[in-house]
């Protein structure tokens, strides 16, 4: 498979940022993972079965990591799609969840939500990943030293505070879409939210136009659904106002809040103003919704 550098996400190989278990802390268990990881991806790029994934040309590329996958780009020719790998320390099966929360959301919110196309796993060694659309480019949106901002992968990765007017709007925008794919059939909202690590993505070119709630909404993409919780609206709401008005952050599982249920790891507050300005956005975006199943 032909390797070829790109400016599409952070340049590594992705090895200095797998997270593992505690029996895979020595180097050489580190590399022996890594290798797993790498055959893993190579098999699927060149798997038999998934049609879009046919031709030659194929290159893969890292671009990004979190705490539940590390992210990398198959390219076939000329076009793109993303694999989201489970990082060594995730449990089996999250990846999965992941997958078919996803794609539960994007039966109805697909404008907003990246829906996966293919999961694939292997068993034997508690490996899995699936496949999504790429969006080129896109810009993650996160907090860095606690000050909200989008990673630009070109002309180097790197990391851009917002403005004050466009913090206000795409910090609304978030909480907005968080509130519109609520499922009030089933008591669903989502849970288990990282807003400041790349949950949320804009796409390229979202800079070029007017700062507006309708610019940003059409460009915002929702890429990560980690959990399905029960609760009703209102308590869902309730939740988003004291959970993302706070800093919930923590690096060890000892240290987590377990009540903080949607804003987990939240690096730094939201506004007042920025919380329930998505909140009136989200109802706003609902009874559209509504109307629009109507017709």
């Amino acid at each position: 498979m032909k390797e070829k550098y790109e400016k599409l996400g952070i340049p590594s190989s992705g090895y200095e940022y797998m997270r593992v278990l505690p029996s895979q802390e020595g180097w050489q268990e580190r590399i022996d993972e890594f290798l797993g990881i790498r055959n893993f991806l190579m098999e699927v790029a060149n798997s038999k079965q998934i049609p879009e994934f046919q031709g030659k040309n194929k290159r893969l590329q890292f671009i990004n990591y979190g705490d539940t996958q590390l992210v990398y780009v198959l390219t076939v020719g000329d076009r793109k799609y993303t694999l989201l790998v489970g990082q060594p320390s995730t449990e089996f099966g999250v990846v999965k969840k992941e997958y078919e929360n996803l794609k539960i959301l994007g039966k109805s919110n697909r404008e907003n939500i990246i829906v996966p196309i293919y999961y694939c796993e292997d068993r034997n060694n508690h490996r899995e990943l699936y496949v999504t659309p790429y969006l080129y480019q896109a810009r993650c949106i996160g907090v860095e030293d606690r000050e909200w901002g989008i990673w630009v992968p070109e002309p180097e990765y790197h990391f851009q505070e917002f403005s004050q007017e466009d913090r206000r709007v795409i910090n609304s925008s978030m909480i907005a879409i968080l509130v519109k794919c609520f499922d009030d059939k089933n008591n669903l909202g989502i849970g288990a939210c990282r807003l400041g690590g790349g949950d949320f993505i804009l796409e390229k070119g979202f800079e070029d136009e007017k700062m507006t709630y309708e610019n940003i909404l059409k460009r915002m993409k929702l890429i990560a659904a980690r959990e399905s919780l029960p609760i009703t609206l209102e308590e869902y709401v309730n939740k988003i106002k004291e959970e993302f008005s706070k800093r919930t952050y923590y690096r060890t599982e000892e240290e987590r809040d377990k009540s903080v249920l949607i804003n987990q790891k939240g690096r730094t507050p939201m506004s007042l103003e920025e919380i329930h300005n998505g909140i009136e956005l989200g109802y706003e975006l609902r009874e559209r919704q509504k109307k629009q199943g109507e017709r």
